[in-house]
């Protein structure tokens, strides 16, 4: 019972190895649109820079910003803003923010492996004027640069000197902070972890992460958590630790990569070369991207090796095609014999063969005669079919058009009529001074509109789905939107009018009363705005639906 329960233990922890890997492999394929995205948080914090640029506070505050964007970014611009940050602290007399600048100043240049200038830098801190947190930073940076240093030169007097240097701030934060903050658990970690003791650092970093800490934080203490966890011979643990602070570095394009560095040499270990392959390549890709030299150096050790199993993978894949191709081989030859005699088999049955299949082509050359007889008749019934569409659409709007027209003009000769008797009676009266009156009622301009509303009117009757089919012509944000009582706008009763088969500038013009230089501006501002080519427009409006037209049946 033990032994199955410890099985299906073993097999869950390693399913969820499987699934972070498939997560982190997921990410490193989206590493450009990542990349891409803290690009454009830094060109935001860029623009506000330039936008507040006068004000010194908000430029230091920008400043800030961009070196924390860059700073497990790109190197070079990290440094620069670095030193900007510098300019502006000392241009606000702020001694706070100088020696802060400091600080920044040596956290990039150590992240590049440049230890003795970030470690000069950092020499010259007046912590009196940092703020605790601040001073935790800068005692924090302290700590971390001695150990980087002693690890990079691996001459053992020099690592011993440089680990009790290390050791030694990690002390002044545990006397400066209270017990299980983050600051005291972070420091009592580190300490107990360059010390060598294992099991007492467990416990420090299984608090911290508990707390909340940005998501550099998070990555470099899920890579201390995995560093202890393998030396304690819990290597499932430490693998999905390690691969945990690997998907937080990649899915926030942190470019110091020593997660992934790790992981790639872990899995080497244990025999996954096409993963430690992959992930040691975006490792040093990181490395050159962002700048760390130190990083490129450590990655190059390892580098080879992983190449070199990668090969042999190669050349024993090459070894087993080999096999492979002398099997396939020898049963082609087989297959090639059994065809020869397949083949004189086939011989007496091809004679047959052809006499069929001459009976077959001669009945295929009839059947191909048939058939392009119907494709010439179904082409003469497509062609009337859409005549016919065509003319009953044309008496359609014919009929439309002339009942309309006659009740207008039954009206328009009625006003007249009644003019007329209006105004001889005021003659027969002499009362000639009203006839300007009489007159200042005829209201053209109204007429118009009611002549352009019944248009309007008559053409949606035979075109319902005008306007909508006619916004289908441009992208969302150039379609015409009708507003009120709207049923037409002059854009749409210029294509209206060309819809109806009238298609010269100065007919529409007339019928509109606007100039023939207005109709031309109208069109030639709807087809710019459409998506559809100048000389394509027209045609398709006229391809616009009328109510009672039926589909071509084909």
């Amino acid at each position: 019972m033990f032994a199955l329960l410890l099985q299906a233990s073993v097999a869950r922890a390693g399913d969820k190895i499987d699934s972070l890997q498939r997560v982190l492999n997921k990410i490193l394929d989206n590493k450009a649109q990542n990349n891409q995205a803290r690009f454009t948080q830094i060109e935001k914090i860029k623009h506000e820079l330039h936008s507040n640029y006068s004000f010194l506070p908000a430029r230091y505050n920008n400043y800030q910003r961009l070196i924390n964007a860059y700073k497990s970014f790109v190197h070079d611009s990290a440094y620069v803003y670095s030193k900007k940050l510098n300019e502006c602290a000392y241009q606000l007399k702020d001694a706070n923010k100088i020696n802060y600048a400091k600080v920044n100043m040596g956290f990039v240049l150590i992240s590049a492996g440049m230890f003795k200038e970030g470690l000069d830098t950092l020499s010259k801190v007046n912590t009196r004027y940092l703020n605790e947190k601040q001073r935790f930073e800068y005692l924090f940076l302290q700590a971390r640069s001695h150990f980087d240093l002693g690890d990079f030169d691996r001459i053992n007097d020099y690592y011993q000197h440089y680990s009790k240097i290390g050791l030694g701030y990690c002390d002044s934060i545990l006397r400066s902070h209270q017990p299980d903050t983050y600051e005291y658990l972070s420091a009592q970690g580190l300490k107990a972890l360059r010390s060598g003791d294992y099991k007492t650092a467990l416990t420090p970093y299984l608090k911290i992460m508990k707390l909340p800490q940005t998501y550099q934080d998070s990555a470099i203490n899920l890579s201390c958590l995995s560093y202890i966890y393998f030396v304690n011979k819990n290597n499932d643990l430490g693998m999905q630790r390690l691969i945990q602070a690997a998907i937080i570095d990649n899915a926030h394009s942190t470019k110091e990569s020593v997660a992934l560095t790790n992981l790639a040499t872990r899995l080497y270990e244990q025999g996954d070369t096409k993963n430690a392959f992959l992930y040691i390549h975006n490792a040093i890709n990181d490395a050159t991207f962002y700048g760390a030299r130190h990083r490129e150096a450590q990655i190059s050790s390892i580098l080879p090796i992983i190449e070199n199993e990668k090969i042999n993978g190669i050349e024993k894949q090459k070894r087993s095609l080999m096999v492979y191709a002398s099997i396939i081989t020898s049963l082609i030859i087989v297959v090639i014999i059994f065809s020869v005699i397949t083949s004189r088999q086939l011989k007496k049955l091809r004679v047959a063969d052809e006499i069929i299949v001459k009976k077959n082509d001669d009945l295929n050359i009839a059947n191909e005669s048939l058939i392009k007889v119907n494709q010439t008749l179904d082409k003469a019934n497509r062609s009337l079919t859409h005549t016919n569409i065509k003319l009953d659409e044309a008496n359609m709007i014919k009929d439309e058009y002339i009942g309309n027209f006659f009740n207008i003009h039954s009206d328009y000769i009625e006003k007249i009529d009644r003019l007329k008797r209006s105004i001889e009676k005021i003659v027969k009266e002499k009362r000639y001074e009203e006839v300007q009156l009489v007159l200042n009622r005829l209201n053209t301009n109204f007429e118009r509109e009611n002549l352009s509303h019944s248009f309007d009117k008559v053409f949606l009757n035979i075109f319902p789905n005008f306007v909508e089919d006619f916004n289908t012509l441009f992208d969302a944000d150039h379609q015409t939107h009708l507003t009120g009582d709207q049923l037409l706008n002059n854009e749409l009763r210029i294509f209206a009018l060309i819809r109806l088969g009238i298609d010269e500038n100065e007919t529409i013009a007339k019928i509109l009363n606007y100039s023939v230089n207005t109709i031309y501006t109208y069109k030639t501002k709807v087809k710019n705005r459409s998506f559809i080519p100048n000389d394509e427009f027209e045609e398709n409006i006229m391809c616009i639906k009328a109510v009672k037209e039926q589909p071509v049946i084909i």
